[in-house]
């Protein structure tokens, strides 16, 4: 979007006048409802009133108190008189229809109004003769004269139907008067809405000049900073909105333009100073490399570069110093060479000594482990065997516990049987009983009966063969169950052998674990013994080899010693007397600052 700040603050404007537009069109066509609606329902209420007073009239003739006649003349009169919003009246006419009364065409009362017009053809009282039949109450639009008045103007009324006395009662508006009024409530909500937009557009235009011209000032203040004018003041700094503050940002921007320039003219005066004192202090340190070390600077510095002369001569003297040392200290390093190399000798004979002693015992510590590693390994066989051998036994103790379940599950079994036994037995006495009887009827029958008595004997027979099947039964049970209880004992005896047993592998068991530990503990220790004696080895043989390095290496120090010493007497460390034209010639061209070098500020 290309419109400027003032633009869119005017923009604001617009976008408040299209809605308060929008809200007047709303506003305006609610208010058209809402007063049609509500004289619509004021009409209704005030016909709902006049009907009201039709009925107490009637229910005045229904009780007697006064006749049919008097009752409509009273309500006749009292609905005349009735008056609503200043002028409004009510009229009466019949079904069929005829004009009962009018406050202002008393000339229509008693006339029949079937064919009464309007100018637009609508035969109004038929119409509202039609909506009471219909609806017994509802609005009809016409056209009637005004009151005083002859020209037709649009109505808006409602009847309502009195059923007892077969009339209507009804009352309307004029629309002319109604749009009056719409028009005027809108007139002055448009009235409101214009002077709230004005009142809008000159605060949005005051708004906008407020933000808009300091702003200008601010950026034409900008551009004149870019084009390097830092002595114009800058404008709205004391401002305390964001105008002020961008205004106060620049003018942080412009102080640090001016630091900046003077902080590029101090650099320039320090290159200068700096270009100088790395010209003579180079002057220098080509002749300190050349092995003059009386070189040192008598030029005047800037004072920010005092301290480098002072650290550069300062430095120089320790150098002297520190090569006169040197020279002084490379013959007494020397003979301190040569006996170290010498001890270091010595030394490392001894130390091979001791390696051979130490490679010695670490193979007879080798054997060692060896052997305990064997009898390690024996003790593991052993546990795994005891531990096969517990596993057996459990197994043996598990399998003659289910046998004694088993045989205890028998004995229950055989004890079943025996109840069964002893049922049997009792059946067989009854049975015998009964055929003892059946044998005492049949004697009792005479003749007649000896047929049933020899089947009572036999069955007699069979009841006291199956009390002796019965009881030898018993007694082959009860030996069983002796057999059974005798087997239980020996199982019982069999699983206790077990558990001493399993007591016994398992005393052996641990013993034998206990030895594995033992032998495992040992082997560990013998190999820690072992891996020192060969750490204690290597580091011997280490020590040796070091030696001979430490010899190797005393006797070319003192070689190194001897080169160095040459070296150091390279060095000039004291002034040369003899040559008092090259001192001074060093002199003045340390003292005197270089030809091209311009005069350094104070």
């Amino acid at each position: 979007m290309r419109l400027k700040i003032g633009g869119r603050l005017n923009m604001i404007g617009v976008v408040a006048l299209i809605g308060f537009v929008l809200m007047l069109c709303l506003s305006a066509y609610g208010t058209n409802s809402r007063m049609r609606d509500g004289v619509r329902e004021e009409t209704k209420t005030a016909v709902e009133n006049a009907y009201s007073i039709l009925a107490h009239y009637q229910a005045e003739e229904a009780a007697g108190r006064m006749t049919r006649e008097a009752a409509q003349k009273a309500a006749i009169s009292a609905v005349k008189a009735m008056r609503y919003s200043g002028q409004e009246y009510f009229w009466i006419n019949d079904m069929r229809p005829s004009m009962v009364a009018h406050p202002f065409k008393p000339e229509l009362e008693g006339k029949d109004l079937s064919q009464k017009a309007d100018p637009d053809g609508v035969l109004l009282f038929n119409e509202m003769v039609d909506v009471v039949r219909a609806h017994g109450e509802g609005f009809v639009d016409y056209s009637w004269p005004k009151p005083g008045k002859d020209e037709p103007q649009p109505k808006l009324s409602y009847v309502k139907g009195f059923a007892p006395w077969g009339w209507i009662v009804g009352s309307g508006v004029y629309v002319d008067d109604l749009n009056a009024a719409i028009f005027s409530s809108i007139f002055k909500q448009t009235f409101i809405a214009l002077v709230l937009i004005g009142i809008v557009m000159i605060v949005t235009v005051l708004l906008g000049r407020s933000v808009v011209v300091p702003l200008k000032q601010v950026t034409d203040r900008m551009v004149k900073l870019s084009e390097g004018d830092n002595d114009t003041p800058i404008p709205s700094d004391q401002r305390t909105d964001e105008i002020g503050d961008m205004a106060r940002a620049l003018s942080t921007f412009r102080d640090s333009a001016l630091a900046r320039e003077k902080a590029e003219a101090a650099k320039a005066r320090a290159d200068k100073e700096q270009h100088f004192v790395v010209e003579t202090v180079s002057v220098q340190l080509e002749r300190l490399s050349q092995g003059d070390l009386t070189s040192t600077i008598d030029t005047e510095f800037p004072a920010s570069y005092a301290a480098l002369k002072a650290n550069f001569n300062k430095a120089l003297a320790n150098l002297r110093d520190l090569i006169s040392s040197i020279t002084e200290a490379t013959a007494t390093i020397r003979t301190g060479s040569d006996e170290i190399a010498q001890a270091s000798e010595d030394l490392a004979r001894r130390t091979e000594s001791n390696a051979a002693s130490l490679e010695q015992t670490s193979a007879a510590l080798s054997q060692m482990k060896n052997r305990l590693h064997t009898s390690s390994q024996a003790s593991e066989r052993t546990v795994e065997q005891t531990n096969g051998t517990m596993t057996t036994v459990g197994d043996g103790r598990a399998t003659a516990e289910e046998a004694v379940t088993a045989m205890g599950r028998v004995s229950e079994s055989a004890r079943g049987i025996d109840d069964v036994i002893e049922g049997l037995d009792k059946i067989a006495f009854q049975t015998r009983v009964l055929a003892m009887n059946a044998a005492v009827e049949a004697g009792r029958a005479g003749e007649a009966g000896r047929g049933f008595a020899v089947v009572a004997d036999l069955v007699s027979a069979l009841a006291m063969r199956a009390e002796e099947e019965a009881g030898r039964a018993r007694e082959q049970l009860t030996a069983t169950q002796s057999d059974i209880g005798a087997a239980v004992g020996a199982v019982q005896n069999v699983d206790g052998a077990l558990a001493g047993i399993a007591q016994s592998v398992e005393t052996v068991h641990e013993l034998v674990r206990s030895m594995d530990a033992d032998n495992r503990a040992q082997v560990t220790t013998i190999s820690e013994i072992a891996g020192a004696l060969n750490a204690m080895d290597q580091s011997t043989q280490q020590n040796a080899a070091m030696v001979e390095q430490t010899s190797a290496g005393a006797r070319n120090l003192s070689n190194e010693i001897g080169g160095l010493a040459a070296r150091a007497r390279t060095f000039r460390v004291q002034p040369d007397t003899g040559r008092p034209s090259t001192r001074s010639a060093t002199h003045s061209a340390t003292s005197a600052p270089p030809a091209s070098a311009e005069p350094i500020p104070a």
